[in-house]
């Protein structure tokens, strides 16, 4: 098992399985939620998490039409993880909350449209928008 938590501990995940992904997102929502020019996700099967304490949560639309949900310590802040309407089934939780520090680099970048121009995530597989639209590279 595995486990990722917020910045004072009261709101945890556990994991118990293996991850279906890891992404690079740089849409303005994940650079707002991150802090930083891109967010990082790695992604679970919902079925392979516990979830421990009581979260905030912020819903907002996404492009596609479908909504998007933050999950986020209400103590001290810290955006721990999130899922989308569109497949409910998979959880994304932030990369750098979990503990030990895990090691997980990115399979895929996602909204390049919006990357900043010193990003280079080398040469994994790349996206314009979602993992539907077109390839960059």
């Amino acid at each position: 098992m595995i486990e990722a938590r917020c910045g004072c501990g009261a709101l945890r995940v556990q994991v118990e399985g293996e991850r279906e992904a890891v992404v690079a997102c740089s849409c303005d929502d994940c650079r707002r939620r991150s802090g930083s020019a891109f967010g990082m996700g790695v992604y679970y099967p919902r079925a392979a998490l516990s979830f421990v304490g009581e979260p905030g949560a912020y819903t907002r639309p996404t492009d596609s039409g479908n909504t998007f949900t933050t999950f986020f310590c209400p103590t001290c802040g810290t955006s721990l993880y999130w899922h989308g309407s569109r497949d409910p089934s998979r959880v994304g939780i932030a990369v750098g909350c979990f503990e030990p520090a895990e090691q997980f680099a990115p399979d895929r970048s996602v909204y390049d449209v919006n990357k900043q121009r010193w990003v280079d995530f080398g040469d994994i597989p790349g996206f314009e928008r979602g993992r539907d639209s077109t390839r960059t590279r």
